[in-house]
């Protein structure tokens, strides 16, 4: 929706700051998508055309005497409808139209000094073809005053996006009416207009199943000439048409919300009657002839008949969207614009409409008839306390009912001795949207401000009546689930295993005391310590197979050496991790980084710390301890080339985890901010046996404003015994976007204490 702050002015005096207006309203829901200055350019005056004469050499262009106050200018002009005594826009000697500055010209011989300028020409929306007349309608008409001295010349124009149930607000006097809210200023109401009719001209027949609200004026000697003030409200809003009559009715529903219907009548009395069509939508019949369909089509609007009758409606917009949604003939819905209005709510109080129009039109009211309908009010009940646990914010009584009456609301107290008091509200008969409790809440948080609300997580309550002992079952069948979602392939073995292999590899093994005594076979002589050595097994196995893609998980027990039982999990990627297929004609092969990461896509997120000993399976460079919740749970590695060699394997890659030492994961709740964030890349030179997991952890501790996360990016390596490690920061606010100076202030704080702590420096 489009208006200018002109046009909130007819209903209430709007502040001088049009920026803090703007964030008020979009504050209050009312999201001001723009605003944009229409103000007439300086130098551009009151001029009256006083002669027009035809150029000797030019004919379309004219010549042209127009006073400007003081003194009379001859200006060369091109447009058609220029006439004398024409009050028009003039642009004076120095004024800058577009890019053009206005100074003396002489057009094909002729002497000019000004320019007689259009409503495009000065910034403003087209109004007509050729040159803007001025009319008394945007004030008082003195020769020489400034156009900008004039509030329709002077003013903005907001574009407000609304949302679907704040119908009240598709008018300047719903808007005007939350400004009145707001800031406490006083609304100034449409004025009744006070008339006697002359005699019974309208017979007034409505069926009794007919749902709308309608109310009739008959009115005669009416001026249809459409003064400027009304084209540049129209203009703004892209509502402007060559119909005076249809110019009208938008303008009087624009600015009161009413939906306005007009007819044109050339004698009276008039039969009216209301009843359904036969596509059963009610419709106005005059006279026995079908004239329109209320809130959904109009069919006449035409301006030349000696009699208007006017039209405004009301249909619950419910009803109307069922209707509109069951009928099968669409093209009754092309009249968007209508439909759009009277679908989300117009204004039910139709004498606002009436009344308003009336006398915009400057005519004399004959008759008044309305139908015999009236609007239920709606009345909620409810306690103090249920709009706190609502909101989460505890709000004095006094204020609640200060904004809701500011707002238009009946409130009472009923029972007031009673404890806790109960609260009566009455929604006023415009605000379709109010039907429950936590619409008033809604209302009474737009005006207090969402930021006050305190930020608090959502309360999860888990369910203890549940076995513990399914709780783990399922924890670890949801664990097997994704990593076969992972490409990975369950298998299993038996616990007993070669003591010689297990130690072969660097696996402990059983005390001698608690060794086995009647093992099943000399192969499998002892318990197994490790998931890894069977799941070497089971790839061998694959690989002779002729599978070159490998990829295992196992969960189940293995013991110590003093025989006591572990659970771990196990998972093992062997040859490609991409089988033959383009891009990759050779296929991909694993890789640590790869490994590792579908390993937290089952676990969740880990870090890794270097291995302080190292078994004779692990790769003395490839190999780290699983970090989960500041605990040690496993160890990550790429197998040695050696026993790869020994073993006739693929490179491979295991992890193994110790299945209880695992993160549960609860409902996690983190706040969202809808702020961008901004990233840093920093190169440090820095020790290379720094390890990043202590840069992250320093970082994390200072507690940096900010400073939302710290990524590796690469490592270089870099002569005496340092690195080049490149890493980025990402600065992110839950409240704000970050200007510059906020973000390079985090930056300057984590490269202080990255210096103290690791003696590291920026490269360059």
């Amino acid at each position: 929706m489009k208006l200018s702050v002109n046009d909130l002015n007819v209903f209430v005096d709007t502040p001088k700051d049009i920026a803090k207006l703007c964030e008020d309203l979009s504050r209050l829901g009312l999201e001001v998508e723009s605003s944009v200055p229409c103000v007439a350019p300086k130098n551009v005056v009151v001029g009256k055309v006083l002669e027009k004469a035809p150029h000797k050499n030019a004919e379309k262009l004219s010549v042209c005497q127009v006073g400007v106050g003081k003194e009379v200018l001859q200006i060369v002009c091109g447009a058609k409808n220029v006439a004398p005594n024409q009050f028009v826009p003039v642009a004076l000697n120095g004024a800058l139209i577009g890019s053009t500055t206005i100074a003396k010209t002489e057009l094909r011989g002729v002497e000019s000094y000004g320019m007689i300028c259009s409503s495009n020409e000065l910034g403003f929306p087209k109004i007509n073809d050729g040159i803007l007349e001025l009319d008394e309608s945007v004030g008082e008409l003195v020769l020489g005053k400034g156009l900008n001295e004039y509030a329709p010349f002077n003013t903005h124009v907001l574009e407000i996006s609304l949302t679907p149930n704040r119908g009240d607000c598709l008018s300047v006097l719903g808007i005007a009416r939350e400004i009145s809210a707001f800031y406490h200023t006083p609304l100034k109401p449409i004025k009744a207009l006070n008339f006697t009719p002359k005699s019974d001209l309208i017979t007034l027949c409505a069926g009794e199943n007919i749902e709308s609200h309608l109310a009739y004026y008959l009115i005669c000697n009416h001026s249809l000439k459409t003064p400027l003030s009304v084209k540049l409200s129209l203009a703004h809003n892209n509502a402007l048409s060559e119909n005076d009559l249809n110019n009208f009715i938008e303008f009087s529903a624009h600015f009161s919300g009413v939906v306005m219907n007009a007819y044109s009548m050339n004698a009276a009395p008039i039969d009216l009657s209301v009843k359904n069509d036969e596509n059963n939508l009610e419709s106005v019949y005059i006279n026995h002839q079908k004239r329109s369909t209320i809130a959904i089509k109009h069919q006449d609007q035409k301006d030349l008949s000696e009699y208007l009758l006017l039209e405004a409606s009301y249909t619950d917009p419910i009803s109307l969207s069922l209707k509109l949604h069951a009928l099968k003939d669409k093209t009754l819905q092309k009249d968007n614009a209508l439909i759009y209005r009277s679908a989300r709510g117009s204004n039910p109080n139709l004498s606002d409409g009436l009344n308003f129009l009336s006398a915009h039109l400057k005519a004399a009211i004959l008759e008044s008839k309305q139908t015999k309908h009236a609007l239920k009010d709606r009345t909620l009940k409810f306690k103090l306390e249920d709009i706190t646990e609502i909101l989460g914010l505890a709000i004095e009584e006094e204020t609640i009912q200060g904004i809701l009456k500011d707002l238009g609301f009946k409130v009472s107290i009923k029972e007031p001795n009673s404890k806790p008091q109960i609260l009566e509200v009455v929604a006023p008969n415009f605000r379709h949207d109010i039907k429950t409790i936590q619409d008033i809440a809604e209302e009474i948080l737009r005006f207090v401000g969402i930021d006050h609300l305190i930020s608090k997580p959502l309360d999860s309550v888990s369910n203890k009546k549940s076995n513990p002992h399914y709780d783990t079952h399922r924890f670890f069948e949801n664990l097997k689930h994704k990593a076969l979602a992972c490409g990975f392939k369950e298998v299993i073995h038996y616990v007993f295993y070669s003591k010689e292999k297990q130690q072969k590899l660097g696996f402990e093994v059983l005390e001698d005391p608690l060794e086995l005594q009647n093992p099943i076979t000399t192969e499998l002589n002892t318990l197994r310590t490790s998931l890894v050595c069977g799941l070497l097994d089971a790839s061998l196995r694959n690989k002779n197979l002729g599978f070159k893609s490998i990829a295992l998980y196992e969960k189940g027990s293995v013991y110590n050496s003093k025989r006591e039982e572990i659970q771990k999990l196990g998972f093992l990627a062997s040859g490609l991790q991409k089988k033959e297929s383009y891009p990759d004609a050779k296929g991909k092969a694993w890789d640590f980084y790869s490994f590792a990461e579908c390993v937290s896509k089952v676990i969740g997120d880990f870090s890794l710390e270097k291995l302080t000993t190292q078994a004779p399976i692990n790769h003395p460079y490839q190999s780290a301890k699983i970090i989960q919740n500041h605990k040690i749970i496993g160890v990550i590695a790429k197998i040695h080339p050696k026993v790869i060699q020994e073993l006739d394997l693929f490179e491979s890659y295991y992890a193994e985890i110790d299945a209880f030492k695992l993160k549960r994961h609860a409902m996690l709740l983190k706040p969202f901010s809808i702020y961008p964030s901004s990233v840093r890349d920093l190169t440090l030179i820095i020790d290379e046996n720094t390890a990043f997991s202590g840069i992250k952890k320093a970082l994390k501790d200072a507690k940096i404003p900010n400073l939302s996360e710290i990524l590796p990016l690469d490592i270089f390596k870099e002569s005496n015994n340092s690195i080049a490690l490149s890493v980025r920061c990402v600065i992110h606010s839950l409240e704000k976007t970050l200007n510059d100076e906020e973000v390079n202030s985090a930056v300057q704080k984590a490269l202080e204490i990255l210096e103290k702590e690791f003696n590291a420096r920026l490269k360059g």
